[in-house]
């Protein structure tokens, strides 16, 4: 199977918030192919606490709050896969929610610039992604179906994030750079 074609099997779970169960297929996945570099993964989590992260949060959306009344906001992890030495996410503010069938409205922010938080407890697989082991085409499965595994850590960081944010009181969409497999997190999800 396809990384697409797993993505389009996996966007029904991620659109119910699902992201163990995401999780869980794409480590079954990756659990099928030869051991490789990649696979250290799978003993691997993200570190950087959910109430740094919130709090992060509260303060950009408390900056551009003072600017315009938010109808939605958006974060993306960097652009991983050729950027290991740091690896974080970005903000973005909107006026208005633009929903899932077109993600245009994206890249038409209304906000000012974030600055940024790092995505910690990964370094290890990040030494990884600096390697040759990243360029070698014998391990390009389980690089591909480690890039969606970094995603959905990203996105379960996001989700554990989101209860701990006063200021939140509109969708927040998730994913990394390059990414249309975008989670949606809620107050009440």
């Amino acid at each position: 199977m396809s990384i697409l074609e797993l993505q389009k099997q996996l966007l029904p779970v991620l659109r119910r918030g699902d992201l163990a169960q995401c999780e869980r297929t794409v480590t079954a996945q990756l659990a099928t192919l030869p051991r490789s570099p990649f696979h250290i993964i799978l003993d691997l989590s993200i570190t950087t606490e959910p109430e740094a992260v919130a709090a992060w949060f509260d303060d950009f959306f408390l900056q551009q709050d003072a600017r315009f009344k938010i109808g939605a906001a958006y974060t993306e992890m960097n652009d991983f896969c050729v950027n290991p030495d740091l690896w974080f996410c970005n903000a973005f503010a909107y006026k208005q929610y633009g929903g899932h069938d077109d993600y245009d409205w994206l890249s038409n922010w209304q906000s000012e610039d974030s600055g940024s938080i790092a995505i910690e407890g990964l370094e290890l697989l990040q030494e990884i992604y600096a390697s040759a082991a990243f360029r070698d085409r014998q391990f390009s499965d389980a690089c591909t179906l480690t890039d969606l595994l970094v995603v959905i850590k990203f996105q379960d960081l996001i989700r554990r994030a989101v209860p701990h944010m006063q200021e939140m009181r509109f969708p927040l969409l998730a994913t990394a750079h390059d990414y249309d497999f975008i989670y949606e997190a809620r107050r009440d999800s």
